[in-house]
């Protein structure tokens, strides 16, 4: 079956009564493939036919933020129209007990519905195996629990299963019974007991595979195998986590029948550590559990930007309504409406080698801090974003570079700010940036006091990043006279070579500008403490979910 995929446009679901974005992070490509890989394994009418149903477990792999519960309630979503399908959000339900009777009775219901039953009762009809079960268990224990849990004999229940299979609920004296809820109680005691555990285990899949097939009956255009989506398993209390994998895996080998568990599968073996001791080889355990693992691979910055965070608070309008001013001017080309790039901000996270956590962290902070400011005048978010990383990474050195030049010798340093981290800036690709220099000064003065006129022309510049930040450091860190004379002085040293102005490196064009340009559109108030303290206001926010 040739399942089609659209998630470019936004959709609405009464499945899970959510609104569904289009695809921003290029999914629908994996929900296509996986589809396919997983239909075949667990349904091939080609094979014989005591083989053609089969389970298969997928375990989805990606890291928080990557999109994973958006991708597998919208893969179901699409699905549920040629599968019968089940989703499990597993964290929502750690409060129970009992994970194995909190997955099968999330499957029951969601099958239940999808065969045309009132979706309202949590219920399901009691098997022949099931009454067998009373049967085998002794006298005391059957009378004691149904007696408990119905308030009947549970010698009525074993005489009307003689005739036919007993259905959603009986009568006794009048009184209408549950007895789907009433047998799912009783398999919970029953499982517990050593003796019976199998059993009943055996039982309860032998439900699930009835409802599955009373799914294809309700609707024939469906077909195997069945879909079973378990989502958030990572977020859930250590013991639970591992007390839902060992508990699923008895129904995992349900003939034509598919699981697929999402997790971050390295935050989940830092659950079953916490079980089983640091020691524990919690990478091998997991693998047991699974056929098979597919990792997502990790979406750009930009696109998990897009996603998460609330960059429209970057744009030029949103910022000039707040009567802010950026520097740089920082122009993408294929968004001309950005007052500062994403592409920009990516390239400083980049070169801290930031987790998609971090990245989205980061971005809140920045956005939260410039949309509690207004009226304000050349506000160099690169930099801001470049301590807010520091800060980050390395709060000891970032309390340093505060205090001090890029050009200090760090205490028990051999360099100066070399930190491993910084290192890393250095080697970070380019910046680019929008400047108009005509209106940073209409001409150069020279060394013996004659000018000349600035022809650079407008557009975009290029530098190292590592510079950039390093001359606004340094440029912060100075006080209004060394600031003009350092400005004068750039000016000098580049008039001295105006003849090789033609052969000069874009890097070295665009460094060139750095300082003068910053220091045209930054009152004469802002310094390095005022960075700091927009940093330092910012970073107690932190997200809280696991």
């Amino acid at each position: 079956m040739k399942v089609k995929f659209n998630w470019s446009e936004p959709t609405t679901s009464d499945t899970f009564d959510e609104y569904f974005q289009p695809d921003q992070l290029d999914r629908e490509k994996y929900a296509q493939f996986l589809t396919s890989f997983l239909a075949q394994q667990g349904f091939d009418q080609n094979r014989d036919a005591e083989k053609q149903k089969r389970n298969y477990v997928l375990n989805l792999n990606a890291e928080w933020g990557a999109g994973k519960s958006y991708f597998l309630k919208r893969w179901a979503l699409t699905l549920e129209e040629h599968y019968p399908v089940v989703y499990i959000d597993a964290w929502k339900q750690d409060y129970s007990d009992d994970p194995l009777m909190t997955v099968i009775s999330s499957m029951i219901k969601q099958l239940r519905k999808q065969a045309g039953k009132d979706a309202d009762k949590n219920v399901f009809k009691v098997s022949r195996k099931l009454v067998g079960l009373l049967k085998a268990a002794t006298p005391a224990l059957a009378r004691g629990l149904t007696t408990k849990y119905l308030g009947v004999d549970p010698l009525k229940i074993m005489e009307m299963a003689d005739d036919k299979a007993i259905g959603e609920s009986i009568n006794s004296d009048g009184q209408s019974i549950d007895m789907g809820l009433a047998a799912q109680k009783m398999v919970e005691h029953l499982i517990s007991e050593h003796d019976a555990k199998s059993k009943s285990i055996d039982s309860l899949k032998h439900n699930v595979e009835q409802w599955i097939e009373a799914v294809k009956s309700n609707d024939t255009t469906k077909s195997y195998p069945a879909f079973i989506f378990i989502d958030e398993l990572d977020r859930c209390r250590p013991n639970y986590a591992v007390e839902m994998l060992e508990a699923i895996k008895h129904i995992f080998d349900i003939p034509g029948v598919v699981f697929v568990v999402a997790t971050d599968t390295e935050q989940l073996q830092h659950a079953v550590k916490a079980i089983y001791g640091e020691g524990f080889d919690a990478k091998q355990y997991l693998g047991r559990f699974f056929n098979s693992r597919y990792t997502f691979k990790t979406p750009s910055y930009e696109k998990i930007l897009g996603v998460h965070c609330d960059t429209y608070r970057l744009d030029k309008e949103y910022l000039n309504n707040k009567r802010i001013s950026t520097f740089p001017d920082s122009l993408d080309q294929n968004d001309n409406d950005k007052t500062i790039s994403l592409r920009n901000l990516t390239l400083v996270y980049e070169a801290f080698g930031l987790s998609t956590r971090q990245v989205i962290q980061i971005t809140d902070r920045l956005i939260a801090t410039i949309d509690n400011l207004n009226n304000v005048q050349g506000l160099n978010i690169i930099y801001l974003a470049f301590l807010l990383c520091l800060r980050e990474k390395d709060s000891e050195l970032y309390d340093f570079a505060c205090k001090s030049r890029f050009d200090t010798q760090t205490p028990g340093k051999t360099a100066p700010l070399t930190h491993k981290i910084i290192e890393k800036v250095k080697k970070s690709p380019k910046i680019t940036f929008e400047l108009k220099p005509l209106e940073i000064t209409a001409t150069f003065p020279t060394s013996n006091t004659i000018t000349i006129q600035n022809r650079w022309d407008c557009g975009e510049y290029t530098c190292d990043l590592y510079s950039f930040v390093r001359n606004t450091h340094n440029y912060l860190h100075s006080n209004n006279s060394q600031r003009e004379t350092n400005i004068e002085h750039n000016y000098i040293n580049y008039t001295r070579s105006i003849n090789t102005m033609n052969n000069m490196t874009d890097y070295s064009k665009g460094d060139f500008w750095i300082e003068p340009a910053f220091h045209k559109s930054t009152p004469d108030t802002i310094n390095v403490d005022y960075y700091k303290g927009l940093v330092e206001l910012a970073t107690n926010l932190d997200h809280i979910d696991a």
